[in-house]
């Protein structure tokens, strides 16, 4: 039985298979909003600039071959970041992209991005920590 309109992504929406869609409380779909956005961002970072030709500047660049050092690394990226989900994640209003460390995980790129994120009448100040992979250069919701 097919979802109500309006809940879930499209491909939720379409698949035969799913449960109807249940009323759920203002915090749990808050949750479910930010959830959703993370999932988004995260198709977002893990895209490659150049490989939709429709839009070639949506995704990430290919740092692989990176000639710069790590810091100058760390300020393209974040700038890149930042870019990016102004222009793709429409809901969601960047405040700030920073690039945060981690003494766990040296060799990874941790980011930090501060947004606001409406659900329902109010805006929600949102803290979403990002993490580009040094083994496969896949980014990560943390």
């Amino acid at each position: 039985m097919p979802r109500s309109p309006g809940q879930g992504s499209l491909f939720e929406r379409l698949e035969a298979d799913a449960s109807p869609a249940r009323i759920y409380t203002r915090q749990q779909q808050a949750a479910a909003r930010v959830r959703a956005i993370e999932q988004h961002l995260q198709w977002l970072l893990n895209s490659r600039q150049g490989c939709s030709l429709s839009s070639p500047e949506l995704g990430l660049r290919d740092f692989n071959d990176a000639l710069a050092g790590t810091a100058d690394l760390m300020l393209q990226l974040r700038g890149e970041i930042e870019v990016m989900v102004r222009q793709f994640e429409p809901r969601v209003t960047v405040l700030g992209v920073r690039a945060c460390s981690h003494p766990e995980r040296p060799l990874d790129l941790h980011f930090r991005m501060d947004c606001i994120v409406p659900v329902h009448s109010t805006e929600e100040q949102v803290e979403i920590d990002l993490v580009i992979s040094h083994r496969n250069q896949q980014a990560h919701i943390a």
